[in-house]
């Protein structure tokens, strides 16, 4: 359960808007090293902190990324914007499947979190629209449903 809170914690902060703007300056010096080792060649860095973590919004070979430290300076997730034809294709052929007769978005987002990744995308129909959640594997899980 405590995992759960930690993964939905890191999920919201990663997608919400950095709206407590912070100096690179007033990031700790532990955060700054490992960020510079993570990420060497990242570009337009900008800092937000909240709690007890560090989020770092930044551009690398022309995509832009999130990235979320803890205080001791260790990577807890990063996110990024894909487009759906980058997913993978056990995640393509699973939603082409299970959701046949929907429109799968232009967009997704990829969220890797301790070693794991997920993909967020919506599909829609005339009825509906849904948020999904989906594994590597395949699995998807129905986040939100939205009639429309």
């Amino acid at each position: 359960m405590k995992k759960l809170v930690i993964v939905l914690t890191v999920a919201v902060m990663l997608f919400s808007a950095f709206a407590f703007a912070t100096d690179s300056d007033k990031v700790n010096y532990k955060v700054k090293a490992s960020f510079s080792n993570d990420f060497a060649t990242a570009r337009n860095v900008s800092w937000e902190k909240t709690s007890d973590f560090y989020f770092a919004a930044f551009t690398i070979n022309n995509m832009e990324v999130n990235a979320a430290y803890n205080e001791a300076g260790e990577l807890v997730g990063t996110s990024r914007n894909i487009e759906s034809s980058q997913l993978p294709i056990s995640v393509s052929l699973a939603l082409t499947k299970r959701f046949n007769g929907y429109e799968i978005s232009k967009k997704a987002l990829e969220l890797n979190f301790e070693g794991e990744t997920r993909y967020y995308i919506t599909v829609a129909n005339e009825r509906q629209a849904l948020k999904l959640k989906c594994s590597i594997n395949g699995n998807i899980t129905v986040e939100r449903k939205v009639k429309k």
